[in-house]
Parts: structure tokens; C-alpha cells; sequence
């Protein structure tokens, strides 16, 4: 039943983030004691500072590029394999952080509003090499107007 439970309320949190909702649940605290500043920060109704909203924001938007991208037909599947490891073994918050990073420091080539450029930033935050789309179909030579094959 417990299983269920938290199969349910990740998915509810899931499609939260997905709405560009702020998440259902934190992570649960760690038995260590906290500092006072970090139990301030912690406090279950304490108001976020504008600072993790907007680094909240970021990391729905980087998660519906990564998601957009899973879904698409024009990303190579070892690229899909790389940005799902990425997202299993580090943190959003991490990610996100890179991210951030990165945009700040080409801030004149890469655009929040752009979700291609979010997604070449992803990829490389994530390590992946080369291009992660797919190469355009070769499509089959067209038949011109006397019935020749055309761009032989």
C-alpha cells in the first residue's frame, strides 16, 4: 500500500511540474541536524525568496525541454539515454544549476525563450557528444516532369 502511495504522489508531483506548478512535497529531512539558516530556509509555509522561485522556474522550464525532448521523434535515442542518466544520477537542482550557469556565461547566444537552445545546453551540461538530432531522411530522389529522377 506504501508503495502505491508514493507511486501516486511522485506522479501527482510529476504532473505538477509538468503544469509549471511549484512541486506537491520536498524531499524528506535528512536525520542530520540543521543549521539555523537552513531550518529558516526548511520551514514547511516559509515564503521562497525570489531567488528560488526564479531557480524554481528554471527547473520546470529545463524539465518540459527535457521531457518535449524525450517525446520527439528528431532526438537520437543515445541522446535521450544521456539526458534520462543526467537526470537519475544528478539532481534537478544541480542541473539546473549548471544550466544557469552556462546561460549566464553566453547570454548573448542562448535564450530561455528558445527551447533549442535550452536543449543544446542540456545535452552538453549532461555530457553528451556530437549532434543529438536526427540526421534529415535521405529522401528518395523525386521523378521530375519528363519522369527522370531530379538532383542526380
Amino acid at each position: 500500500m506504501h508503495t502505491i502511495t508514493t507511486k501516486f504522489a511522485l506522479t501527482l508531483a510529476a504532473a505538477g511540474m509538468i503544469a509549471g506548478a511549484v512541486p506537491a512535497f520536498a524531499a524528506p529531512a535528512k536525520k542530520a541536524v540543521a543549521k539555523p539558516a537552513a531550518a529558516a530556509a526548511a520551514t514547511p509555509g516559509a515564503v521562497p525568496s525570489a531567488a528560488e522561485r526564479e531557480r524554481s522556474e528554471h527547473a520546470v522550464l529545463y524539465l518540459k525541454v527535457l521531457i518535449s525532448a524525450l517525446q520527439s521523434d528528431e532526438v537520437k535515442e543515445d541522446a535521450k539515454t544521456t539526458l534520462v542518466g543526467c537526470l537519475y544520477s544528478a539532481p534537478l537542482g544541480k542541473i539546473t544549476e549548471e544550466m544557469d550557469k552556462v546561460i549566464a556565461q553566453n547570454a548573448d547566444k542562448v535564450h530561455r525563450d528558445k527551447p533549442a537552445e535550452l536543449f543544446s545546453v542540456m545535452v552538453a551540461v549532461c555530457g553528451y557528444k556530437g549532434n543529438p538530432t536526427q540526421p534529415a531522411s535521405a529522401a528518395a530522389p523525386t521523378a521530375g516532369p519528363s519522369g527522370t529522377p531530379t538532383g542526380r
